[in-house]
Formats: structure tokens, sequence, C-alpha cells
């Protein structure tokens, strides 16, 4: 009986701090009931937890509040997360170093490229739904990356390089975004893609060189919902496109938005003698969509009619 007092304080003690260490490692309003799981979804959350589990390898901060993501130490197992439905403008993959130490993103300090990861090991990064502006920063620190799935943003501009070192990328999902256009060797170093859905952006044309490097790849390419101009800079790409289909090959769908005699219109459905392009020297351009907005100037190519010319705003 002398010891019993003694075994039940232990025990006390023991129940606190396991529940304090339960606290510690598993924030308020998040859910740790799967050890690999951190599920903090749904939450009103404004700012990501700043301390995670070595074992968390799973985390989830869709549907928040959140503007940003940041974290100061890496977490090396770290395999998916998830981001999407929040208000994240710019996301920075680099860890955020205190005291001096801090390295700032896309500095060339860490392995003499880019900057050390919160994420090395990251195979899936969704974001989706946020209003990113461009790709996050600190790509190449997670080689392993498999999946990238940035839909429904507001990128505008892919800068070469900043995906070759995403040698494993099987899927790169940016469709609904505001992309213009595309370098040419954009992708060619993906040689693992196998899923590129560029599909609701703003892109008119697409180089040769963009297409041959995809179709070496085997990529399956989608990009339906662009705003593809069917002129004269378009006949090598249709050529390549019809020589392939010709060979067996599952063709892209380009449908032309102008000019609008085109519109609606596949590319592969049409004959070089329709790609046409006008200048002040081979004759003028008849009609053309322009946005004008109010207060504003504009230049107008004249048809001639006879021995005048008419310019017509409609």
């Amino acid at each position: 009986m002398a010891g019993t007092p003694g075994r039940f304080l232990a025990a006390v003690l023991l129940l606190v701090s396991s529940g304090l260490h339960r606290s510690s490692t598993c924030p308020d309003s998040c859910t740790c009931t799967r050890a690999p799981l951190l599920n903090c979804s749904s939450t009103g959350l404004s700012s990501a937890p700043r301390l995670l589990r070595d074992s968390v390898a799973e985390l989830d901060l869709s549907h928040n509040l959140l503007d940003s993501v940041s974290l100061d130490q890496p977490h090396r197992n770290l395999r998916d997360v998830w981001l999407g439905d929040n208000g994240i403008a710019r996301l920075s993959l680099c860890v955020e170093r205190n005291r001096g130490q801090r390295r700032l993103c896309g500095s060339r300090t860490w392995r003499g490229r880019g900057c050390e990861s919160w994420a090395p090991a990251l195979q899936l990064l969704s974001v989706e739904r946020n209003q990113l502006q461009q790709l996050p920063q600190g790509l190449d620190g997670s080689e392993s990356l498999q999946v990238l799935q940035l839909s429904f943003n507001r990128i505008s501009t892919l800068r070469p390089g900043e995906l070759r070192h995403l040698r494993q990328l099987k899927e790169l999902h940016l469709q609904h975004n505001l992309i213009s256009s595309l370098h040419p060797q954009m992708f060619q170093d993906l040689v693992q893609l196998r899923v590129l859905d560029l599909s609701f952006n703003m892109l008119t044309s697409l180089h040769p060189l963009t297409y041959l490097s995809l179709r070496n790849i085997g990529a399956d390419v989608r990009l339906g919902g662009n705003r593809w101009q069917c002129d004269c800079s378009m006949r090598s790409l249709r050529r390549r496109m019809a020589f392939d289909g010709s060979r067996g090959l599952q063709a892209w769908s380009l449908v032309c938005a102008s000019p609008s005699v085109l519109s609606g219109r596949e590319l592969l459905q049409l004959e070089d003698d329709d790609l046409n392009c006008f200048s002040t020297e081979n004759g003028p351009e008849l009609h053309r969509d322009v946005t004008v907005y109010r207060g504003s100037e504009i230049l107008l190519s004249c048809a001639p009619q006879g021995d005048s010319h008419k310019c017509t705003i409609i």
C-alpha cells in the first residue's frame, strides 16, 4: 500500500505528459487521427501551422483563409500537400530562416541553385482555385514532384527553366489560367510528363518546337478553350500535326477563334490556303474584332473602294 500513492502520481504525470505531447504535435482545430495525415481542411485557418510532426506525410490545408504558406524547416517525410480553395497569391517552397539565417526565395544559396525546400521529398502539390500569378518558387528543391495542380489561378507567364529540374513530373495541370504564350523549350526536360492540361487559357499560337518536344515525350496535351488565331503563322504546325495524323497518332484539338471566317473550325480541317496573313503590301484585312475602352484612341485600317477608302466601326 505504501507504494500506491507513488504509482498513482506517476500515472497522473504520464497522462498529463501524454496530453501535452499530443497538443504540441497536433495543432488546434486540426485532426491527427490517421498517423501520416495532418488534416486542417475547412477549419478557418489564416496561417499555416508552424510545427509539424516528423511523421506527417500528408498535409491538407485546403478550404481555408490562407494568403501564403511558409515553414521554417525541411520536412523530409512530407509527400502530399493540398492548398486548394484559399486566397494564396504567392507561394514559396523555400525554408524561412530566422535569427540572421533567413534565405530569401529565389536566392542562389542552396546547392548552387534555388533555395532549400521545406518539402524536399514532395510528390504532389495541389494549389488549385487560388490567386497565384506565377509558378510557386523553389520548385527545383522538390525534384521528386510527380503531380503539380495549379488550375483556376491567375498565372499569365511561364518562364523558361522554371520546371527543368522536375524530371519526375507526370502531371501538370494549368487549365483556367491567363497564359498567353509558351516558350518553345518550356517542357522539353519533363521526360516523364504524361498529362499537360493548358485548356481555357489565353493562348493564340503554338510554336512547332513546343509541339515536337511534347510529341517526343508522349504527353496527353489538352488545349481546348483557348483563343487560337488561325493565320499563316500556324501553317507549319498544321503540317506537322497532319503528318502525325497520317501515321495514326492521336491529333491535338485546336479550334480556331479567329479570324471570324474560320471561327469554330479545327486547325486540321483547314488547308494552307485558308491560313492567311494580311499586310499593307498584299492587301488589307477586311474585318477584325477589337475591344476599345472608352476614352482610348484607335488607328483604323481602311479598305479601298474605288477612289476612296471606307472605314467602319461596328
